[in-house]
């Protein structure tokens, strides 16, 4: 019996004995673990930076490197606009030819924020480029068109009582900023605004909505010695 309990006495003793170095060991592989995490985390950051980096280059209209610049080459002075001239390369940003000329649909997301009639940093970066393509052609009139979902107007209803006057206000605010800016002649340019009386998606769905909150530039085909 007293040998039993001897027995059981150094047992207890060497478990004890043991445990602190167990805890040390797994501190030291938590530690390594945390640092190796770390280490990716880092790699990870510099990676998003040299990104951002060329982005913010993109948007600022430079080219990022000698063999991809983004500024649009012009189209020689009398031809006829092509779609081709209008491929910006912006998300959010497409061209298509109609029976009344070349449309450029813009995202409302790419030029304000939601309710909102304030110009962008990359929508201004967007008209800068639009407005050098349009004053190569300064025989066509150019109309801007505002357009908005079908959500009621709420939290700023005292500067817009309905979607007339924000799709209206978004156009304004374009066409301002391509005659202040972009120098475009301004008896060439005029605005309009359509509300959400002229979707291009329907339904009521996020996905509709998103799609017709939009600003459409149209290069018309009709000539300004024609509407004098």
């Amino acid at each position: 019996m007293e040998r039993t309990r001897i027995a059981l006495c150094v047992s207890v003793a060497v478990l004890l004995l043991g445990a602190p170095g167990c805890s040390l060991q797994s501190l030291k592989d938590s530690n390594k673990r945390l640092k190796e995490s770390n280490d990716r985390l880092v790699t990870e950051n510099n990676r998003l930076e040299s990104e951002l980096a060329t982005l913010e280059q993109r948007w600022a209209g430079q080219p990022s490197t000698p063999e991809a610049p983004t500024t649009i080459v012009a189209s020689d002075p009398g031809k006829k606009l092509d779609s081709r001239d209008l491929l910006l390369g912006d998300d959010g940003v497409s061209v298509e030819e109609t029976s009344q000329g070349i449309r450029v649909r813009i995202a409302d997301r790419v030029f304000f924020q939601l309710g909102q009639a304030k110009l962008s940093k990359q929508g201004q970066q967007i008209l800068d480029r639009v407005a050098r393509l349009v004053n190569d052609h300064p025989d066509q009139l150019v109309r801007v068109d505002g357009h908005t979902d079908d959500t009621p107007i709420r939290k700023v209803r005292n500067l817009y009582p309905t979607n007339w006057e924000l799709s209206s206000a978004r156009a304004c605010v374009v066409v301002r900023y391509l005659v202040d800016r972009g120098t475009v002649d301004v008896n060439r340019i005029f605005p309009a605004g359509f509300s959400y009386y002229r979707p291009v998606a329907r339904g009521r769905t996020v996905s509709a909505r998103k799609q017709n909150r939009r600003v459409e530039i149209m290069i018309l085909n009709e000539r300004t010695d024609a509407a004098l």
